[in-house]
């Protein structure tokens, strides 16, 4: 296994919620906006240089330890210093308990753009990036949605490890 890759730890859904993000998507396409082309996800933490092996045996246990849970997708928004669109859902225990757990073990292992998702820096953003807009295309985008987006549920199933770097799947673990 290779140590140096960045790893991606990410919360993926059922395939109901995937086929509504799918649509979203489209519609922006549609529209000449550029999407993200990863599986719908929340990401709970990006790490470089750390062992796979661990990693991968520490996040199958947590997934042993919780439970498949729904989501609330009810608001659309940009990070203020990326051009990134994204669908965010309402906060609720499982969600930031799940990212907790996560994180518990790694959460010194900050750098780069894995601190956005530390505990300890405490700017984690539970969100699911559906698009990358240039300069001027954020009224459109938001145009779009404001009349194209419907909260909708989704239940995350499953956590994820890939590589950033090839997009490969590193371990997939079902929720309970």
């Amino acid at each position: 296994m290779n140590q140096l890759r960045t790893l991606c730890v990410m919360g993926t859904f059922d395939s109901q919620a995937n086929q509504e993000v799918l649509l979203i998507k489209e519609r922006l396409k549609a529209e000449g906006i550029s999407t993200d082309i990863y599986e719908p996800h929340i990401t709970f933490g990006i790490y470089t240089e750390l062992d796979e092996a661990s990693l991968i045996k520490w996040v199958s246990k947590v997934a042993e330890q919780h439970k498949k849970f729904k989501i609330y997708f009810n608001h659309f928004g940009f990070f203020p210093d990326a051009p990134f669109c994204f669908l965010a859902p309402s906060s609720s225990y499982n969600l930031l308990e799940l990212h907790s757990g996560i994180r518990e073990k790694y959460d010194n292992f900050c750098a780069d753009k894995g601190c956005l998702y530390s505990l300890k820096q405490q700017k984690w953003t539970p969100h699911m990036t559906i698009a990358s807009v240039e300069p001027g295309q954020e009224e459109r985008l938001l145009s779009i949605l404001w009349k194209n987006f419907s909260p909708f549920t989704a239940e995350l199933t499953k956590l994820k490890i890939t590589s950033s770097d090839t997009s490969e799947d590193v371990g997939v673990f079902e929720l309970q």
